[in-house]
């Protein structure tokens, strides 16, 4: 049997919820105050299930080119550091090692919070990679083509591998913020919808006037 996910604690769920509502939606209350909306059969199906198919697809290859990734710069860097004509690649090799520890976070909080819908969890996952694997991944692009005048084989291979893993990255803030906004409406939707189902009961048994 899968266990549960753990949860982030819930100070830091508090701020990445209020962060999700400001920041990347924009809710008109209206709108869920209106009773029509809650009482058809689409509209329940439509509030019951608000992950992302696209962002979970963008994941699962994310997570199997992830490794091809790893090796691809752990072989590569080294040699370019210990390189007295590339001595400045020491950057390249501190911006691997920082992105490298942040994409094991990042991808696991993707997975948790698209799949079990968790909005902090998405939220962060969002964050982390706008602020800071995208620009880590330019540089890294962006430090390869500058210096690889001499067309050395090594500066080739991790630009290869950083274009494809910058497409992944603008993908997934995409489909990320996305799914984001979908998943503060919905959450908004079942609040909303609890309220109208409980508020039935109450009308039902309510006298008549007059």
């Amino acid at each position: 049997m899968l266990r549960r996910a753990p949860e982030l604690p819930r100070s830091v769920n508090d701020r990445l919820n209020r962060l999700a509502t400001s920041v990347f939606t924009s809710i008109d209350a209206n709108d869920y105050k209106r009773g029509n909306n809650f009482q058809s059969k689409p509209t329940r199906i439509e509030i019951d299930y608000s992950s992302s198919l696209p962002l979970q697809m963008l994941l699962y290859f994310n997570v199997c080119f992830f490794p091809c990734w790893l090796f691809s710069l752990t072989f590569v860097l080294p040699i370019l550091a210990t390189s007295a004509k590339n001595y400045p690649a020491i950057l390249m090799v501190f911006a691997f090692l920082f992105k490298a520890i942040i994409e094991f976070i990042r991808l696991y909080l993707g997975y948790a919070g698209n799949l079990a819908e968790r909005m902090p969890e998405l939220t962060a996952f969002c964050l982390l990679t706008i602020i800071f694997q995208i620009p880590l991944s330019i540089f890294l692009l962006v430090y390869s083509v500058i210096t690889n005048a001499d067309k050395e084989m090594q500066l080739a291979l991790v630009f290869a591998v950083e274009i494809i893993y910058v497409t992944f990255l603008l993908l997934e803030a995409i489909f990320g913020i996305y799914a984001v906004r979908i998943m503060v409406t919905a959450q908004s939707s079942r609040f909303h919808y609890r309220q109208f189902e409980e508020a039935l009961p109450a009308n039902d048994f309510a006298s008549p006037s007059g």
